[in-house]
């Protein structure tokens, strides 16, 4: 019977799991509520920022710049490597072998796989007139930074700042599994095989986003 890329990816699943334990964790280092005010003194009510107002369309060269990093950059080659290691570890695919061969070509397909989907994407926004990249919230709530991560890894915003469904994204995330799958994996990988990398890609982006989120952005 036919192997089929890991369901969704074990190991995705466990970095979304782990995400989401630092994300609900950052609500012990929110800053503790103002103690109560004299009784009579007002407070104006605090409004909740804009996300129209506040968003700022990149340049060309900041998008450049930034299809650069998701490229090549250190933080995306980390990851690359990474991930070629829990392959390694799981002899995934079997037929690449282990020692360092076999992780060359793990990390190889791994970097030509982001290549094609960085470009993809990159391309797909430049000519939607699109931005797909990665932007902070400015939130305090734990659940509004969440569901913000979650809205970062599935929808573009127009240049005006308005949220769509992010086609650059997804498009480029399964066109660049689908094309791995189809020509340097083995045999008998197919395209269906690409379709759940692909999911397992997104899986993974979510739980990177809580991480960028509440911990490190780069």
């Amino acid at each position: 019977m036919k192997q089929v890329y890991p369901r969704l990816g074990k190991y995705s699943i466990g970095i979304l799991v782990t995400s989401l334990a630092i994300a609900f964790s950052a609500r012990a280092q929110q800053p503790e509520s103002s103690p109560p005010r004299p009784e009579g003194e007002t407070v104006a009510a605090k409004s909740k920022p804009d996300p129209y107002k506040t968003y700022v369309y990149p340049t060309q060269r900041e998008r450049f710049n930034r299809y650069v990093k998701d490229t090549v950059g250190p933080f995306r080659l980390a990851r690359t490597a990474f991930t070629a290691g829990i392959d390694q570890w799981r002899d995934n695919p079997e037929e690449w072998g282990q020692g360092m061969k076999g992780y060359g070509k793990r990390f190889a397909s791994g970097f030509g796989r982001n290549a094609v989907q960085q470009s993809v994407t990159y391309g797909l926004d430049e000519a939607l007139g699109l931005d797909t990249g990665f932007k902070r919230s400015n939130r305090e709530g734990v659940l509004d930074r969440v569901k913000h991560a979650f809205l970062e890894n599935v929808t573009s915003r127009t240049k005006s700042g308005r949220r769509v469904i992010s086609a650059p994204r997804l498009v480029g995330v399964y066109t660049g599994a689908i094309v791995a799958t189809e020509t340097w994996y083995p045999e008998r990988y197919s395209y269906k095989d690409g379709l759940r990398m692909g999911t397992g890609t997104l899986i993974t982006g979510f739980g990177i986003n809580l991480v960028r989120e509440f911990l490190i952005n780069w």
